[in-house]
């Protein structure tokens, strides 16, 4: 997450990973990848660098974890053959609905 300040001196926090666009014009306005929009009090060439460093955290903690521990390959786990149907895949039957109008 970084922080950063809007005009409102409201301080938020954003997931950095999220973050799709950072514009200026003349305003500082940060795009997520959901299509949110949050206009800051920080430059452009800041919210850039937050992002940066926050990436840099990131894998610098993810190279200082230990690798985990030997474990046997993954594989495809099937719960019936692959003939039978799955549980919505077999036909219901259907029944008009009463006429509840007044006539």
């Amino acid at each position: 997450m970084i922080v950063l300040t809007r005009f409102s001196s409201e301080r938020i926090a954003i997931n950095a990973d999220l973050v799709a666009r950072v514009e200026t014009n003349p305003d500082t306005r940060v795009t997520l990848i959901d299509g949110s929009r949050y206009i800051v009090t920080e430059p452009m060439e800041v919210v850039i660098r937050l992002v940066e460093e926050h990436k840099a955290r990131v894998l610098a903690l993810a190279r200082s974890l230990p690798a985990p521990a030997e474990r046997a390959p993954l594989e495809v786990v099937r719960s019936a053959p692959d003939d039978a149907p799955a549980p919505g895949d077999r036909p219901v039957a259907l029944a008009p609905l009463p006429d509840t109008r007044t006539k």
